[in-house]
């Protein structure tokens, strides 16, 4: 079982890293070193506040779905075990969710598998929270999606031109394939889908039953407003992307979070493409695009190890252990 886990983790560790050499393969490496002298960090350090803001109104929120089961967890040890969340999903998609419910368990003797509880019902309302998001975004720019399907389409039939690439790109996916149902995945990705039905309608429920809803609610809005918003500074860092308009950063993050549902550490490759796509329906050019993606998922990466790390080596101090 663990040998499954870690190939398929494996896998799709290299379908990230094939597609992000793919968007990248043109790319002038030498334009970085231009691209960081032109930075305006103030814009890049706000962001990062924003970022650990969200982070711990994601905390307050968490604390909200653990004390109605008479646990009183301290905010700093939930906000330090998000952190731990964002660090370990670099690694390990959707580990960190184990990783937090595991060190407020040991820090706060809160019993491992009501954590978890918790842990879904936050999913649920993230998830459901995206669809509303999705949908609406999809509505009021409902163009601009054509487009992306068009360009989409277009970089297909440009790849079909090229009768070598289409047969490696062929083989690569038939290997994948075959790779994919000798583990299983098919078998296991069907069985998640009723899991995932199953799941949002308690889910649902749980969330209805919730003490003050419209304050978790609140929460759940204010998150997801900062990660935007974080996402838009980075935009003002960056002077090709400084005029763009703010809707450009409502779709690029929207679909951008795509890459994210998706088992690929840190959304690689998938992240950047999306994003690179996006930016191109509204003006910007692929190769400042692709500038913009690599800042934007390095920096925001760059800020998960930190903290992540500062997080493992502070939160046994604040509870005196070794």
């Amino acid at each position: 079982m663990m040998n499954s886990k870690i190939a398929k983790r494996t896998l799709f560790f290299l379908i990230g890293i094939g597609l992000f050499w793919y968007v990248y393969r043109n790319f002038d490496i030498h334009s970085i070193d231009e691209a960081i002298k032109e930075l305006k960090f103030k814009w890049i350090f706000l962001s990062l506040i924003l970022g650990l803001i969200s982070h711990f109104v994601r905390a307050l929120r968490w604390k909200m779905l653990i004390t109605p089961m008479d646990y009183n967890p301290k905010t700093i040890n939930l906000f330090l075990s998000v952190l731990i969340l964002y660090f370990i999903n670099l690694v390990i998609p959707r580990g960190g969710e184990f990783a937090r419910c595991a060190v407020i368990a040991k820090s706060e003797k809160i019993p491992f598998i009501k954590l978890l509880g918790t842990v879904f019902i936050e999913r649920v309302t993230d998830f459901i929270a995206f669809i509303i998001i999705l949908l609406s975004v999809l509505v009021w720019q409902f163009r601009i999606v054509e487009q992306l399907f068009d360009t989409l389409t277009l970089d297909l039939s440009h790849l079909q031109s090229k009768t070598i690439t289409l047969g490696i790109a062929a083989a690569l996916i038939l290997v994948l394939y075959l790779i994919s149902k000798r583990l299983g995945f098919f078998k296991q990705f069907s069985v998640k889908i009723s899991m995932i039905k199953h799941d949002m309608k308690e889910g649902f429920k749980s969330i209805l039953q919730i003490q003050n809803r419209w304050i978790y609610l609140f929460y759940t809005i204010l998150i997801f407003i900062l990660w935007l918003v974080m996402f838009y500074v980075i935009y003002l860092a960056y002077p090709p992307t400084s005029d763009l308009p703010f809707s450009s950063a409502i779709f690029a993050y929207t679909i951008g979070t795509f890459a994210y549902l998706l088992p690929i550490q840190a959304g690689i490759g998938v992240w950047h493409f999306l994003i690179i796509e996006s930016l191109f329906l509204f003006g910007l050019d692929k190769e400042s695009g692709m500038m913009f993606a690599l800042i934007a998922h390095a920096f925001t990466d760059l800020i998960y190890l930190v903290f992540g790390t500062l997080s493992f080596m502070i939160i046994p101090l604040i509870n005196n252990k070794k």
